[in-house]
């Protein structure tokens, strides 16, 4: 029954790693394992050196928790009681993922991503089984996080938190880098060949193609045409 009382469940956070600053690492376990509220939780940290979804892929495989934390190297919880705040929604049953608020260092800004970005997102696991896990064989640096926004929207409730964290990801360029807009160009030809105009960005994504023909227009195409993510960034 939704918003029954329930014990706390068992939290599995999942960090996939891809070449990760050591003191920052230990910095964000070391704040993970200070969090209040009677929580029980394992980490498990994970090569992503396959790409983002087949990380989460082997943490979710390998998890014991009923909620799934997804966790980047990079992302720092701001509070102290922050997952306790991004587990609690789970006392409705409906509710199959949850999300956070995400602060970028180097700008200053503070936002809620259009979809949630693994960041910091908690998922129940047992949804992330009906719908067959993240998408590893068509994404590979992104994408697969809107896959399955879309897909756990269809079958259960998406809420978003007041708490957050801190992106520490220095001289980050969004989509101004020629290497940035051909993997975004990869990642969104691929969303709208399995989505359509239920990817949030496929018109954005139409524009950056005239805009930006040599680099995203280009990776976005042969995405489309492929069905799959065929770019990812060298820098």
């Amino acid at each position: 029954m939704g918003g029954t009382k329930m014990k706390k469940p068992y939290v599995s956070i999942i960090i996939p790693l891809y070449n990760p600053k050591k003191q920052l690492l230990e910095k964000i376990i070391k704040e993970i394992k200070c969090q209040k509220g009677k929580l029980q939780f394992e980490v498990i940290k994970i090569k992503g050196d396959r790409g983002l979804a087949n990380a989460y892929n082997q943490g979710i495989r390998k998890s014991k928790g009923e909620i799934i934390i997804t966790l980047h190297q990079d992302c720092m919880p701001l509070e102290k009681n922050s997952i306790t705040k991004l587990i609690n929604p789970f006392r409705d049953e409906k509710v199959v993922l949850v999300y956070s608020w995400v602060m970028e260092k180097d700008e200053k800004r503070k936002y809620y991503p259009f979809a949630p970005d693994g960041k910091f997102t908690a998922f129940r696991k047992s949804a992330l089984e009906e719908v067959g896990l993240f998408n590893e064989i068509v994404f590979f640096t992104g994408g697969e996080d809107v896959d399955m926004w879309l897909k756990l929207k269809k079958i259960g409730k998406i809420v978003q938190v007041k708490t957050g964290i801190l992106h520490i990801h220095p001289n980050y360029k969004g989509n101004k880098t020629i290497e940035k807009r051909r993997q975004n160009g990869s990642i969104n030809g691929a969303l709208t060949k399995i989505w359509g105009i239920r990817n949030p960005k496929w018109f954005k994504s139409i524009l950056l193609c005239f805009i930006f023909p040599f680099s995203y227009g280009k990776e976005y195409i042969k995405a489309y045409i492929s069905g799959k993510q065929t770019y990812r960034r060298k820098e």
